[in-house]
C-alpha cells in the first residue's frame, strides 16, 4: 500500500498528490462500480473542462470511458461518475445550503453552515431510515449525497418501470448522446425504471420536507431561490433535479474525489475563496457526529485517512426502494402525478397560449426572456402559482413552457443534451404537486416575497398578489 508523503507544515496537499494513495484511488474506483479484479459498472465517467476561456461548468463537462479515470486522478482533476450504470439503478439525493447573497458561505464559515444543514440531515436520516432505505451519506462541498444501488435484476426495478407505461420521451437519443468511446446500452426497461425512481425521488422529497420543521433556515426543492433573512437569501435545497433529464447525460461527484468546484468559479465565489481555499476530500460521514466531522477536518489529508478506514461502495438500497414505492403508491402525490401524466399524455392539437397583457409582468417576464428566466426554478413556480389561480391545469403550464423551450430562444446545444418535454413536465409537475399536497403553503406568495427573490421586473405596477394567492387558496381547498 502506498500511502502519501506529508507535504511541508502549513502546505496543503495537491490533488495529484492527493490522487497518488492508492486507497484513494481504490474507494474511487468502488463508487465507479469497480474492483481491482472487475471492471467499473459506471457507463463514463466526467470531469470539468478548465482549459476555455469562459466559466467551468458541470454542464459542458468532459466525459469519458471508465478506462481514461486513472489519467483524469493523475492530472488531479475534478471527477465525477455518470448515474447511468450498467448493473444498477442509482438512489440520488442530495441537500445543499445555497444563498443567492453569499455564495461563498461554505468555503468561508463551513462549520456555520453545517451547523444549519444538521436538521435537515436528520429529517434525510429519519425519513429513510424509517423505510428502512439505508443511504450512506457522503460529505460534499456545499452538503451531503446520500446514495445507494438498485440491482437491475431485482423485481423492484420492474415495478418501478410500471409507474412510467410509456417509453421515456428521451430515450432513443440516447445513442446518439453517448460520448466517444463509451459502449454500454441501455434497455427500455432501465430507461422507465428511472424516471420511475424520479417519481420515488420527488415523494422523499416531501417526506423530508415533513420532517424540517426544525430547520433554522428556509428548506426548498431543487435551488428555488428564497427571500432574505439575517445572512442574506439562504436556505437548504433538496435536490433532486437530475431527475429532470435523461438518464445517459447526469453525473455524480464520486466519493473521496477532490471537490474543487469553488476554484474553478471565481465569478461565483469569489478571487479569494477561489485561490485560499484548497480542495476538499468528499469523505462518508457514516455514524459521527457533526462535530466529529467538523473536527477531523475535510482536507484531502482528511480524505487520505478515511480513505484508509471506509468503504465506497455504494449500500443496496432495494428492500428500503420497495418500502417507499408502497407508500408512495397509496399517496396523494402518486395520484397527482397519474392524473398529470394522463393529461399530458391525452392532450393534442397546438399548445395553449397565454395572453400576457392579462397576466401580472413578474408572472409575463420569464415567457417574455425565457432564456435564462425560464431556466430558473422560482420563476417556474411562480408561473405555476398564479396560472393555476387562474384556472390552468398542470399539464397546460408544462405544454405551454415546453412550447417555448422548443422555439428558438438561442438554447446552444442544451436541448441537443436535455429534453424539452420532459424538463417542462419535470419542473412543472414538481411545483404543482406541492400545491395539490398542501406542502406549498403559499406564504411567499407576495408582491414583496416576489421583489426579494428577484421576480418583480420592477414596472411599477400595482397589481396585488395576494388577490392571486387568495384565489388559488380558495380552489385548493374547494
Amino acid at each position: 500500500m502506498t500511502l502519501i508523503r506529508p507535504r511541508a507544515i502549513g502546505q496543503p496537499l495537491t490533488a495529484v498528490d492527493y490522487y497518488r494513495d492508492e486507497s484513494v484511488r481504490a474507494r474511487i474506483l468502488e463508487h465507479c462500480g469497480g474492483r481491482p479484479t472487475r471492471p467499473a459498472t459506471a457507463a463514463y465517467v466526467a470531469t470539468i473542462d478548465t482549459t476555455g476561456s469562459g466559466p467551468s461548468t458541470w454542464d459542458q463537462a468532459i466525459l469519458a470511458p471508465v478506462s481514461e479515470l486513472p489519467r483524469l486522478l493523475d492530472e488531479g482533476r475534478d471527477v465525477s461518475r455518470s448515474l447511468w450504470d450498467t448493473e444498477h439503478l442509482l438512489f440520488f439525493f442530495e441537500i445543499d445550503y445555497l444563498n443567492s447573497d453569499r455564495p461563498a458561505e461554505p468555503f468561508i464559515h463551513p462549520a456555520d453552515v453545517f451547523l444549519k444543514l444538521e436538521a435537515t440531515y436528520h429529517a434525510v436520516a429519519r425519513a429513510f431510515s424509517a423505510r428502512h432505505l439505508r443511504t450512506r451519506p457522503f460529505v460534499s462541498g456545499r452538503g451531503y449525497h446520500f446514495l445507494g444501488k438498485i440491482p437491475l435484476t431485482d423485481p423492484v426495478v420492474d415495478e418501478l418501470a410500471d409507474l412510467v407505461p410509456e417509453t421515456p420521451v428521451w430515450f432513443d437519443g440516447y445513442l446518439d448522446r453517448r460520448p466517444a468511446g463509451v459502449t454500454a446500452t441501455m434497455t427500455v426497461r432501465q430507461a422507465r425504471a428511472a424516471d420511475g425512481l424520479g417519481l420515488l425521488l420527488e415523494y422523499a422529497a416531501h417526506l423530508v420536507l415533513a420532517e424540517s420543521v426544525g430547520s433554522p433556515i428556509p428548506v426548498v426543492f431543487n435551488g428555488t431561490t428564497v427571500g432574505p433573512g439575517p445572512n442574506g437569501r439562504e436556505c437548504v435545497s433538496l435536490d433532486f433535479s437530475h431527475a429532470g433529464d435523461p438518464l445517459d447525460i447526469r453525473h455524480v461527484r464520486t466519493a473521496f474525489s477532490a471537490y474543487q468546484w469553488h476554484r474553478h468559479r471565481p465569478d461565483i465565489f469569489g478571487a479569494e475563496v477561489a485561490s485560499g481555499v484548497p480542495p476538499l476530500a468528499v469523505i462518508p460521514r457514516q455514524r459521527h457526529s457533526l462535530m466529529t466531522l467538523l473536527l477531523s477536518g475535510r482536507d484531502l489529508c482528511a480524505g487520505v485517512e478515511a480513505a484508509h478506514g471506509n468503504t465506497a461502495v455504494m449500500p443496496n438500497v432495494a428492500s428500503g426502494v420497495r418500502t417507499l414505492l408502497a407508500q408512495y403508491r397509496a399517496s396523494p402525490l402518486a395520484a397527482f402525478h397519474q392524473s398529470f401524466a394522463a393529461a399530458r399524455r391525452s392532450a393534442a392539437g397546438e399548445p395553449p397560449t397565454l395572453d400576457v397583457r392579462g397576466v401580472p409582468p413578474c408572472v409575463a417576464a420569464p415567457l417574455a426572456r425565457p432564456n435564462d428566466l425560464l431556466l430558473k426554478p422560482e420563476h417556474i413556480q411562480h408561473l405555476v402559482r398564479d396560472l393555476i389561480s387562474r384556472g390552468w391545469r398542470a399539464a397546460q403550464i408544462a405544454a405551454l413552457i415546453q412550447s417555448v423551450y422548443e422555439a428558438d430562444h438561442d438554447w446552444g446545444d442544451r436541448w441537443q443534451r436535455m429534453h424539452p418535454r420532459m424538463r417542462a413536465d419535470f419542473d412543472v409537475r414538481v411545483f404543482a404537486g406541492l400545491l395539490a399536497t398542501g406542502a406549498d403553503t403559499l406564504v411567499d406568495f407576495n408582491c414583496v416575497s416576489a421583489q426579494e427573490k428577484g421576480l418583480c421586473p420592477r414596472t411599477g405596477c400595482q397589481y396585488d398578489l395576494r388577490r392571486d394567492r387568495d384565489r388559488l387558496e380558495a380552489g385548493l381547498t374547494s
